[in-house]
């Protein structure tokens, strides 16, 4: 995690808080990367909206180290939360003594890890935990938001699995565990989608003016979706909405607003409010920055070519060959899989399901609704403005879930699929039934899996999620088409049902899957640090056994 982009951030973070934007003092040993340089001046071509939310937790922390630990407090924290998750769920199934249940709960977890608790020492590690903290905090507010937005549009049951969608079958999880910007970037975007929608609901001008103001903010964060959001927002207001003279100048003002932080950080680093840092060329020279006293130094592996001969036998073997026509591309992104580059529709196979609102949408006449044609829009200009991101996620990323730059798709193909009646009734009758298929097939595949250990899992794992989608989106589109023939019909929807949470369950293996593959690979058993003990002895056993 420490070795190129991370490695900046955390630097950045550490001459952020010692006053400094440019890049003095090296926190991680990061020798090349995303750097510019500017009048001899080195920076990290990355935002400081994410840092500069990541301060209050950092100060918080320090604070707790200099009174009894920021370890302890954070075991406190996780261990309430424990607590509270007990409580919630006894409350929910009607548990007596919920709140005694919830607070054992909580000691519990308290005196058992502080067993075997290793201290943590936060003047080296306490600007990667602070950016880690508040990325965890931004994520449990974007699941919210989720839960809101798509409870607004559908019900309260279709915002829980919508929530659980998020959480379990996306690679969003997996980016609220990372020092990367890109979970503020989602909050931001379904904040923004949130308020659209109330303002069409509500018509009162507070709520589009806050969806606005997030979107600026979100070209600060990153400037390709904040830039999609705001375009998108701006052509259905001004165009659909047929808005004033006087509107169009208020959102402006607001607009204007929004980008002060990001021409601010412009003007400091580049000298012009105007300049983009994004576009700013990369270093091509040595960086020379002193050395933090507390600097974080790691290695790549001892057991490097065990671990790559372990990737060859799991299926992760980089082919070069690509192609760079624009239809090839999306392909690639979509569907196809590109060396160890799935679709975005593999890693998230009931998202295929997204694709028949088309033919839903015919067959029934449905006329399109503002959130329609907002996250349609925006879709349309994600990706065009996207284009070269999306090629960079086939030419240099070797891993198959570095979708970041197309996280905030898996919500937009969300809303969609859950716009088609059948998936909604599917999913409202049957929410129990989906969640006792969509566990057994996890813990079937898991256990098949570990039974054929090491398995060829890529190419498993694709033939498996290419045919699910096909089946799945070709059952659905039948019972889509044939609904008066009743026994044919529930026959269909059976089928649906069960390819529905064995899709769920696919996407749930390969982020198991990713989340192992990350673990062992890079850095040495030694350089992995966690908080839990249980976790700590489990990652401990994985490298005694596989490595």
């Amino acid at each position: 995690m420490l070795f190129s982009d991370e490695g900046i951030i955390v630097s950045q973070f550490y001459n952020f808080i010692h006053g400094s934007l440019d890049l003095q003092t090296a926190k991680v040993n990061v020798e090349s990367g995303i750097y510019i340089t500017v009048e001899n001046h080195l920076y990290g071509k990355f935002s400081y909206s994410l840092l500069i939310l990541s301060l209050p937790v950092y100060f918080v922390l320090r604070s707790m180290d200099y009174l009894y630990g920021a370890h302890l407090f954070l075991l406190q924290i996780w261990a309430l939360s424990g607590g509270i998750s007990v409580y919630l769920l006894a409350k929910t199934w009607k548990i007596k003594n919920a709140a005694f249940g919830g607070v054992v709960s909580y000691f519990i977890l308290i005196i058992v890890n502080l067993r075997s608790f290793d201290p943590i020492y936060f003047p080296k590690w306490g600007e990667i935990i602070s950016i880690e903290f508040t990325n965890i905090l931004i994520s449990s507010f974007l699941v919210l938001m989720v839960y809101f937005l798509f409870r607004n549009l559908f019900n309260n049951k279709i915002a829980i699995f919508a929530s659980l969608f998020v959480i379990f079958a996306t690679p969003i999880s997996f980016y609220s565990i990372t020092l990367k910007h890109h979970s503020l970037a989602l909050l931001l975007t379904v904040l923004a989608f949130y308020f659209f929608y109330k303002y069409q609901e509500r018509k009162e001008n507070k709520f589009i003016y806050s969806a606005y103001l997030l979107a600026g903010l979100c070209i600060w964060t990153r400037i390709a979706e904040g830039a999609a959001l705001l375009l998108s927002f701006l052509i259905v207001d001004i165009l659909f909405f047929r808005r004033s003279i006087k509107h169009i100048v208020l959102i402006s003002l607001i607009i204007l607003i929004s980008l002060i932080p990001f021409f601010t950080f412009n003007q400091l680093i580049l000298g012009s409010p105007f300049s983009i840092i994004e576009a700013h060329p990369l270093s091509d020279t040595p960086m020379k920055m002193q050395v933090e006293k507390n600097m974080i130094r790691l290695n790549e592996s001892a057991f490097k070519d065990r671990q790559i001969e372990l990737l060859n036998n799991l299926g992760f073997i980089w082919n070069p060959e690509i192609r760079t026509g624009f239809l090839d591309i999306m392909s690639d992104i979509t569907v196809r899989k590109l060396g160890n580059t799935f679709g975005l529709l593999l890693i998230s196979p009931f998202l295929i399901t997204a694709f028949a609102f088309v033919i839903d949408r015919i067959k029934k006449k449905i006329r399109l609704n503002v959130i329609d044609k907002l996250l349609g829009l925006y879709a349309l200009i994600f990706v065009l403005l996207h284009k070269n991101y999306i090629l960079l996620i086939i030419t240099d990323t070797p891993i198959v879930l570095e979708y970041r730059y197309l996280l905030i798709m898996y919500i937009v193909l969300l809303y969609f699929a859950l716009r088609i009646d059948k998936i909604r009734d599917l999913i409202e009758n049957n929410f129990k039934k989906i969640v006792q298929l969509y566990a057994a097939a996890v813990i079937i595949l898991i256990l098949y899996f570990i039974s054929i250990y090491p398995p060829p899992f890529m190419n498993i794992y694709y033939s498996l999620a290419l045919i699910t989608s096909i089946v799945l989106l070709i059952s659905l589109s039948m019972s889509l088409l044939i609904e008066n023939n009743k026994p044919l019909a529930d026959l269909l929807d059976k089928i649906t049902l069960f390819l529905i949470a064995l899709s769920l369950a696919q996407a749930s293996i390969i982020l198991i899957f990713y989340y192992w593959v990350v673990t062992i690979t890079y850095i040495s058993p030694s350089q992995n640090y966690t908080i839990l003990p249980i976790l700590e002895s489990i990652l401990k056993w994985m490298y005694q056994a596989l490595l």
